[in-house]
């Protein structure tokens, strides 16, 4: 028709285009933002650490002073977590020890406790805190906070789901 300026298929491929601009822009935001997050200090430190609690540390201490590396696992295979050294660790309340132990800069705060109740509603892994208070993590002005799940061996060969909240932060 006379007068017409746009065709249907021109209105058709700007919408086409459109979509296709706005699908790669954030395409490119999320991998611009993954690759920040991936290159922070404070980032790929949570991220060694949290692999570091579920491998066994450096030796099962006959006491608890005698631990030099902290790791919870109980062995290279079986990445499940000793209960024992859980509570052998929860008397560290040194910061600068923790650091050494783990072999960062950053101060930590673990926190263990239990992922769901039982049907009673009771809990039986009490939340257990290795490290910084919730105190310091607020006035801290960078926090990376990571939650991973993890099955607790307790002494007697019982297993319990837990969740264990690590914080890295300065």
């Amino acid at each position: 028709m006379k007068g017409q300026y746009f065709s249907f298929d021109a209105i058709i491929a700007s919408v086409i285009f459109v979509l296709a601009l706005v699908a790669l822009l954030s395409y490119w935001h999320s991998v611009k933002s993954f690759l920040d997050y991936q290159s922070d200090p404070l980032s790929r430190d949570a991220i060694k650490i949290s692999n570091l609690l579920f491998a066994p540390p450096s030796s099962y201490p006959s006491d608890c002073s005698s631990l030099e590396r902290l790791g919870f696992g109980i062995s290279w295979d079986d990445r499940r977590l000793n209960y024992s050294t859980i509570m052998c660790a929860s008397s560290i309340d040194d910061q600068e020890k923790l650091r050494g132990m783990l072999g960062t800069q950053f101060n930590v705060s673990i926190k263990i406790s239990d992922a769901v109740d039982d049907n009673e509603g009771t809990i039986l892994l009490t939340p257990i805190v290795i490290g910084g208070s919730e105190d310091e993590k607020e006035e801290a002005n960078n926090v990376v906070n990571m939650r991973r799940l993890a099955t607790v061996v307790g002494p007697d060969g019982s297993t319990r789901l837990a969740k264990v909240d690590l914080s890295v932060y300065k």
